[in-house]
């Protein structure tokens, strides 16, 4: 227990110090704290309203309990979603991985101690989210003190059974599938599980909501409990805590809690057990290399003369591709919002698609351009592989110092990523307008080439502030997306930058047809563009040399 205790503190240590960082990172916390009071204000308004709302509607039928079952659902969810990533990254894919074997703990120490970040990380969403949502359906449901124990004793055990789950999932996957000659390819197959999990869960429940309408969806509300139950079909825990919550100075309510104590002490020895045995095997695998066969062909195709600039930008998609923590903070979140999207729209009755086409296409030319322009800021926002671009080199950065090329060639490269990734998610997002909503090729035009444009000028914006405070000094790649305010400084420029051109648009009157605004919609990203690449030449030749 002892050793146990000593590694966990080490850990914590390493990762939360603030020995090493400059003042720079430290003012940028005490700004995030600032930032985070209105946040937090707002985030607590919104839950207690919608909380209030769904209590008025649910209770007059008896069916308040799936405001709670609604609420772990979507918990345990996020739980998942985040765990996948940051076991992958604690576990197996930092840097000091390797170097706690040779020291004398046993695996499950380790992976007890590995686990307290990412644990941490899920008691910060749980404070966030959960413990307010609790204490406001309390408030609104008037219930008893009994309650507000029993909702502290299940807010302390609810990130243990998705936690657990999704680590031994992923041990039992690197334990038998991360052997040496599969090493890149098990990376990126289990970086796209929580993108296939977010996915098949919301297929699940809409197909499964789809059969429980009319007779049958009258039956679940007036059958006690049966709503609960569809609502949390898929997650037990969910429904065990709603219930224990429901009814907390009953015997059943007493139960169900004695019934998640045992579970969530149970899996906590099953972690333990399945780290004892599989952790070691899955790590010793990391460090091994691949076995082929030498083929002329292939030192043909390997050799052959390619560009500069398209040689690095190929190097940067294989290391976002091949690092986990890359690949799911970059790509998976680049395009989980447009595919997302698509399923959703799949999974429609062909009458919604058609009334929504219907209405899409009796507005005006000009409002189809300036919502989609819109549409299309607010979801894809800023990419992360911008405002990560020097950042993910880390201590390598400076090997770019001594090879015979260019800053600008380099810098181009990384650019070029971003805009890729976006490309691709305008992609997805034009089968949505073209395929699904209708909308004419013409204003599909216009508004591919704007997006095109505001790509590119965001990805110059996120490339320049990771320029500008870039973090190397990393020894786990999460600290490169980890507590750094550029992603919020990012969105604060574009917002700025394209917010008031949108306001612009939209409100003058000047700006009456298709034509004016697309012409001033172009000429404004024209002139950004030209703004963006000089500042971004201006500061490569800057900051390039003196990147630390």
């Amino acid at each position: 227990m002892g050793k146990m205790w000593t590694i966990l503190k080490i850990m914590v240590k390493m990762q939360l110090s603030m020995a090493g960082k400059s003042n720079s990172e430290k003012a940028g916390y005490g700004f995030l704290f600032v930032f985070m009071i209105p946040f937090g204000i707002l985030i607590l308004y919104t839950l207690n309203t919608m909380i209030g709302t769904l209590y008025t509607n649910l209770s007059p039928t008896g069916n308040e309990n799936v405001i709670l079952g609604l609420l772990f659902v979507f918990i345990t969810f996020i739980f998942i979603f985040v765990s996948l990533s940051t076991v992958l990254s604690s576990f197996y894919f930092a840097e000091d991985v390797e170097s706690f074997i040779a020291l004398p703990f046993h695996p499950y120490q380790i992976v007890i101690g590995k686990s307290a970040i990412p644990f941490l990380s899920l008691y910060g969403i749980n404070t966030i989210l959960l413990l307010p949502s609790l204490v406001f359906y309390g408030i609104h449901s008037e219930s008893g003190l009994l309650y507000y124990l029993f909702a502290i004793i299940i807010w302390l055990i609810t990130p243990v059974l998705p936690f657990v789950a999704t680590a031994i999932v992923v041990m039992f996957i690197m334990r038998f599938a991360n052997i040496s000659k599969n090493k890149d390819r098990t990376k990126v197959i289990v970086g796209l599980l929580g993108f296939a999990f977010a996915i098949g869960i919301n297929v699940l429940l809409r197909l499964d909501s789809e059969g429980s309408n009319g007779a049958g969806m009258t039956e679940l509300i007036t059958e006690q409990n049966a709503l609960l139950s569809l609502v949390t079909k898929f997650f037990p825990n969910a429904y065990l805590s709603s219930i224990t919550l429901t009814d907390p100075n009953s015997i059943t309510g007493l139960s169900f809690l004695l019934l998640l104590l045992g579970v969530a002490v149970l899996s906590i020895i099953l972690f333990m057990t399945v780290g004892q045995q599989w952790y070691f095997k899955g790590v010793l695998g990391l460090s091994g290399g691949k076995r082929s066969t030498f083929k002329g062909t292939d030192l043909t195709k390997q050799t052959k003369k390619k560009s500069l600039l398209y040689s690095l930008w190929q190097k940067e998609i294989k290391t976002i591709l091949r690092t986990p923590t890359f690949f799911t903070q970059i790509v998976v979140q680049s395009l989980f919002f447009p595919l997302f999207i698509v399923i959703i729209l799949l999974l429609e009755g062909n009458g919604s698609l058609s009334d929504m086409a219907t209405m899409i296409n009796g507005w005006a030319d000009k409002t189809k351009l300036l919502t989609l322009f819109a549409f299309t800021i607010i979801g894809l926002g800023i990419n992360p592989a911008s405002f990560s671009s020097i950042s993910r080199d880390g201590k390598s950065w400076f090997n770019h110092l001594y090879l015979p090329i260019t800053p600008n060639t380099v810098i181009m490269s990384k650019l070029l990523v971003s805009f890729f990734l976006n490309g691709l998610s305008l992609i997805i997002l034009s089968v949505v307008v073209l395929f699904f909503l209708n909308v004419p090729w013409g204003i599909w035009s216009l508004w591919f080439i704007a997006s095109l444009c505001v790509s590119w000028v965001t990805s110059i914006i996120g490339l320049l502030l990771d320029l500008y405070q870039p973090k190397m000094n990393w020894t786990d790649e999460r600290e490169v997306f980890k507590g750094r305010m550029i992603g919020l400084f990012a969105i604060g420029i574009d917002v700025i930058v394209f917010g008031v051109l949108l306001v612009i648009l939209w409100f003058a009157p000047i700006f009456s047809n298709t034509a004016s605004t697309s012409l001033f919609l172009f000429s404004y990203l024209l002139i950004c563009v030209g703004i963006g690449q000089w500042y971004l030449r201006k500061m490569t030749k800057d900051k390039y040399t003196s990147v630390i």
